[in-house]
């Protein structure tokens, strides 16, 4: 188990940088040249376009504040193992997160037609992160018995 909150941990600090690129991108302190692939990816599109902020909030800020709490979760629940209220904490908090990648991946695929480089790692790292939350979850209720 202890393994698994350790890359928990990782995967957070990952997502914290992912989302803190996507961020400087956003307010335009680095270039996003590196995910400018053609038309259908284009960081730049996706990150200063007219759906990179959800009520004036940048998409990228959310998604540190977000990362920032599960690396926080699990960092607790790596100190405090048998704790079930942090499992469900980070569940909870990566299956909305998953659940708003799929709504930016909807803007992404229905709206804007392209994507963006750095989002779709984002959002492989929130599914693992979700996916190594559920299994945190199922190896308690399996002990539990």
């Amino acid at each position: 188990m202890k393994k698994i909150i350790t890359t928990l941990i990782i995967l957070s600090l990952i997502g914290v940088a992912i989302s803190t690129y996507s961020f400087l991108h956003n307010k335009g302190f680095v270039s996003g040249e590196i995910c400018v692939i053609g038309e259908s990816l284009d960081c730049d599109v996706v990150n200063q376009g007219p759906y990179s902020k959800l009520f004036g909030i940048p998409v990228s800020l959310i998604g540190i504040i977000g990362y920032a709490f599960l690396f926080v979760g699990s960092v607790m629940k790596r100190n405090d193992q048998k704790d079930e209220g942090l499992t469900r904490f980070l569940l909870l908090a990566s299956l909305g997160g998953l659940l708003f990648s799929f709504y930016l991946s909807g803007i992404e695929a229905f709206i804007l037609q392209t994507w963006c480089l750095v989002c779709l790692i984002s959002q492989l790292v929130i599914l693992l992160i979700t996916i190594l939350a559920g299994k945190v979850y199922l190896l308690e209720k399996k002990s539990e018995k």
